[in-house]
């Protein structure tokens, strides 16, 4: 299968999804009438991505320094992890608000497109940009907006282990019996403010979404009431016309 150039990888996802599949299509046919026909079969097998891709792959082009400083964030708590244990938890704290910064950003994204950020939406994007953050490859395809898969929030064995492998996102696990106690205990902690954090996430995301329901409830509940007054008006109207047209017109007095 013939590699998909950057750049037409960068194209197709920079549009929103609802118009990925025309995007794609200009550019295969265009690839095609060049002669690069593997690459253009390569490209029109490419799927339209998931809204959450698409929020991740746009965060290079919205806001490149708050990306950046979320990658440098995770760069910083795997060393942290590796050489500092004590500085664990405050690493943990700055990765997430970098975290988080980033995805009120992603949040605006979708929301401009009239798609759904709910909390389920914001986990996935959050797993992808810390799956991707974890290897620099991929955080280079961030950066560039041509990420062509979601990812899985690494484990904790992706910052203890010095040479992860790149395409290996793992799902979480124990430490091995001769870790460090040191390094064990840091994994804890981080564990737990990550735990504790997400926890946070979730009660202001209900909040947040009731808070919602209940503006959306009052504007309801305003509209209901001035269509009421000039439903009222209307009826009042009406009754005043059919009143008027009962009453017999008085004939004009005879000249004397």
């Amino acid at each position: 299968m013939a590699t998909i150039p950057p750049d037409a990888l960068e194209e197709v996802y920079a549009v929103p999804p609802k118009e990925f599949t025309r995007a794609r299509n200009a550019r295969v046919a265009a690839l095609a009438k060049s002669g690069h026909h593997d690459i253009a079969e390569a490209l029109r097998k490419l799927r339209r991505p998931a809204a959450t891709l698409w929020a991740a792959n746009q965060l290079g082009a919205a806001d490149p320094k708050r990306l950046d400083a979320f990658i440098h964030a995770v760069a910083r708590l795997r060393r942290a992890q590796l050489h500092d244990p004590q500085a664990v938890g405050e690493a943990v704290r700055q990765q997430r608000a970098a975290l988080d910064a980033l995805l009120e950003i992603a949040r605006e994204r979708l929301a401009e497109q009239g798609l759904k950020a709910g909390p389920h939406a914001m986990r996935r994007i959050s797993s992808t940009l810390q799956g991707a953050a974890v290897d620099s490859r991929l955080a280079d395809d961030l950066r560039h907006g041509r990420l062509t898969e979601e990812l899985a929030a690494p484990g904790f064995e992706v910052f203890a282990d010095a040479t992860p492998s790149p395409l290996k996102i793992l799902p979480g696990g124990k430490s091995g019996k001769g870790t460090d106690p040191h390094q064990r205990a840091a994994e804890r902690h981080a564990r737990h403010e990550e735990a504790r954090q997400q926890r946070a996430r979730e009660t202001d995301e209900r909040e947040r979404a009731a808070r919602e329901r209940k503006a959306a409830e009052d504007a309801a509940a305003q509209e209901v009431q001035a269509l009421a007054g000039k439903l009222a008006d209307a009826k009042r109207r009406l009754s005043e016309a059919r009143r008027g047209a009962k009453t017999p017109a008085r004939k004009p007095r005879a000249a004397r």
